[in-house]
């Protein structure tokens, strides 16, 4: 397994340029500024399409989005949940495209390459980790929130009463989360790979680095979080360098944040409250490795799933 992933399609594409220190310190502060520009862009966009559907306008918008900050705000509606995820999926899609074309740019590559090794993006093997990841891991994050006695209700039985409203706040979670996810997955699984895979061909340090980054770019105070976010983290990176791309991460990327928004907690921007480290996260954490290794795997050694993805043989 390790062989098939170190000699990943991902990785096939790398060039000298990849590996010039000088070009990697100029893409960090040039991408960065550009990323901040793209996510005002994006937000103010957001910002001004929905100030015609909120009753207070441009200020009631700019309200609600602070109070997400509040852990003890009140509920949201319909309109302010779909608000607040197209805010975050155009500030966070807008800078993610503004970094990695920084670096594909100064790196001498074309941005499809930090998404894909196949010539074109590969959407059935995106909607297989969308269903894959739901059916096996979405049970068990939903049983292991039931079993605790202070979990909120399910937002999607709460949030809205009418039937249209929770068909609309299921397409509107899956449609834009999915690009939410896309735009986490196209830097971390897209550039930082092919950053560190142009230095390194060991695949236990590539997976670590991986799920390091994406586990710390969350500020989460929590140790047993941050434990479980890296372990998200190299979960996907394996599906990426295994599949030759990062479709199948960003459908199991999404569907894990789906199942969150529509079934466990509602939306929220507020940090996490500082709590001891939770022991039985360690079992979980080798369970959740092992389903996302082993959904990767079950992809890449089935012919007819791998045919039907367009995933290419090792």
């Amino acid at each position: 397994m390790f062989e098939d992933v170190r000699r990943s399609a991902f990785l096939d594409d790398l060039t000298p340029a990849d590996r010039r220190i000088g070009r990697i310190l100029l893409s960090l502060p040039v991408g960065f500024v550009a990323a901040i520009l793209a996510a005002v862009i994006g937000g103010v966009f957001v910002m001004a399409l929905f100030t015609g559907l909120l009753d207070g306008g441009f200020d009631q918008a700019a309200a609600l989005f602070k109070s997400l900050t509040n852990p003890n705000a009140a509920a949201l509606d319909l309109i302010t949940l779909l608000f607040v995820l197209c805010l975050l999926t155009a500030t966070n899609g807008g800078m993610a495209v503004a970094f990695a074309g920084v670096a594909a740019l100064l790196h001498e590559r074309r941005l499809r390459s930090y998404l894909t090794s196949a010539p074109a993006y590969r959407w059935r093997l995106t909607l297989l980790g969308l269903f894959l990841f739901a059916v096996t891991v979405g049970p068990l994050l939903a049983a292991s929130a039931r079993l605790d006695p202070h979990a909120p209700p399910m937002p999607i039985l709460t949030l809205t009463s009418t039937l249209d409203g929770r068909l609309v706040h299921a397409a509107g979670a899956i449609g834009l989360l999915l690009l939410a996810a896309a735009a986490e997955e196209l830097v971390f699984r897209g550039w930082l790979i092919k950053l560190t895979g142009a230095f390194t061909h060991r695949v236990w340090l590539i997976l670590l680095i991986n799920g390091a980054a994406f586990s710390t770019i969350h500020f989460d105070p929590n140790p047993d979080a941050f434990l479980v976010r890296a372990v998200l983290g190299i979960g996907l990176a394996w599906a990426t360098l295994r599949l030759g791309g990062i479709e199948f991460a960003v459908g199991a990327h999404a569907a894990n944040n789906i199942v969150i928004v529509l079934f466990l907690q509602p939306m929220s921007l507020a940090p996490e409250p500082p709590h001891p480290f939770r022991w039985e996260v360690l079992p979980i954490c080798a369970v959740m490795l092992g389903i996302y290794v082993g959904l990767a795997e079950l992809v890449a050694r089935t012919p007819r799933l791998s045919r039907w993805a367009g995933v290419a043989p090792a």
